[in-house]
């Protein structure tokens, strides 16, 4: 390195994604902050009978459990895509499988027949509970292979603001999925190798369609899920599919995956980051946020991984809650309105569904999701595929796991 170089400011500095995100990162507390943030969101339409959080600020555009599902996409398609490059096909599939599956059957589990039973107690249904066509059992038969069969529990939780649904934050799993089916095809096709120019253009033609959809609107306002005409569709296991909702969370996994596929050429500089999310926060509130502020944001976000200061860095790599936040916090909010603790104020209602989403989210880690993740190497030999044109690369730190772990997202 020339002496010029090594004068030259930090700030006008621009060392790659490769060298700028190494393994003490800032994705832990990230995908704290977005999971806690949709209880922030979901706060007011499940407990306060108002628009999501941020929606009318945003003049309809997105909302902040929006914008957080949105960023939990690009960590996770930079993450994924890291680790289809790594490993084979069969380890990549089994590893996503045991770490999003066994939280989430728990999870389910503990709604039917732990939490619904007790509902139905307090509302004075308990006649009829366990026959109802809508009933626990038939809530696990309809919902434990990711898709969405069925969002009630005998009939309950009808009084609320957001009436009948046990988990509506469970309804972007099936998307998550969807994009780890893809990236383990491009894996295993070679095309993460041998010809990302396709990642390029399936990205390209996402956000061609979304810019074709934003024109419609005054000042480019679409909204992130604008309708697109297009029918929904019914895959196996992952259930109904809407094309409105995949396009955005597809886009935003695409950039992720974009980064990891050109970490190498991909610069990371400071005053390029503030830009990107004051761009970001300025698309929100006047327009073109689809177009210009989700691109920004995907930005912002691996700027601020990669600019974390170190001791925010040590979060989430011993016990990463996100998960745990995002699968407990829709029921436990639904609860505390049906005991009318939303009668208290937001304020209140907020600090208590954290903390209760937070306890829920530390026994999940430790009973479930982190003895479940020591069977990644049960019986399956450990091939790898290393990144394109390079060496394996470096595993990102996250919830202490020896790969990276990308967390499925919060829903709105």
């Amino acid at each position: 390195m020339s002496s010029t170089s090594r004068r030259r400011p930090a700030v006008l500095a621009s060392p790659p994604l490769s060298e700028a995100l190494g393994r003490k990162n800032g994705f832990g507390l990230l995908r704290l902050v977005l999971a806690s943030s949709v209880i922030f969101s979901h706060a007011m339409p499940l407990g306060m009978s108002k628009p999501s959080l941020g929606e009318l600020s945003s003049r309809g555009q997105t909302d902040v459990g929006a914008i957080a599902v949105a960023g939990f996409f690009v960590l996770s398609g930079l993450l994924i895509t890291r680790s289809g490059m790594r490993l084979s096909t069969a380890r990549f599939l089994w590893n996503r499988a045991i770490r999003l599956l066994p939280g989430l059957w728990v999870c389910m589990l503990l709604t039917a027949f732990v939490i619904a039973p007790v509902v139905a107690y307090h509302q004075g249904r308990l006649d009829g509970f366990w026959s109802h066509p809508q009933n626990p059992f038939r809530y696990i038969e309809e919902n434990w292979a990711i898709g969405v069969g069925q969002w009630g529990i005998s009939g309950l939780l009808d009084h609320n603001p957001h009436a009948g649904a046990f988990n509506g934050s469970i309804w972007s799993l099936a998307y998550e999925v969807l994009c780890y089916l893809v990236v383990a095809l491009f894996a295993a096709a070679g095309v993460f190798r041998r010809a990302r120019w396709t990642m390029v253009l399936l990205v390209a033609g996402l956000y061609a369609f979304m810019f074709s959809l934003a024109v419609d609107y005054h000042h480019l306002q679409a909204p992130i899920y604008a309708k697109t005409g297009m029918s929904a569709w019914t895959l196996p296991f992952l259930g109904w599919i809407a094309p409105e909702q995949l396009i955005p969370v597809g886009f935003m996994f695409g950039l992720g995956a974009l980064a990891e596929l050109y970490r190498k050429k991909l610069p990371i500089n400071d005053i390029a980051g503030v830009a990107a999310l004051a761009v970001f926060l300025a698309s929100c509130r006047y327009g073109a946020f689809t177009v210009v502020g989700l691109p920004a944001f995907a930005y912002g976000l691996l700027w601020l991984a990669a600019r974390m200061p170190h001791p925010l860095t040590k979060v989430g790599t011993k016990a990463d809650l996100s998960y745990g936040i995002y699968i407990y916090a829709f029921p436990i909010q639904q609860c505390l309105t049906l005991w009318q603790v939303n009668r208290h104020g937001y304020t209140v209602y907020c600090a208590l569904s954290v903390v209760l989403a937070t306890v829920a989210a530390f026994l999940s880690w430790h009973l479930v999701e982190k003895p479940s993740m020591r069977l990644k190497d049960l019986g399956l030999p450990r091939p790898s595929r290393p990144g394109p044109g390079e060496n394996r690369p470096p595993a990102a730190s996250a919830g202490g796991a020896a790969e990276p772990v990308a967390e499925v997202t919060a829903a709105r």
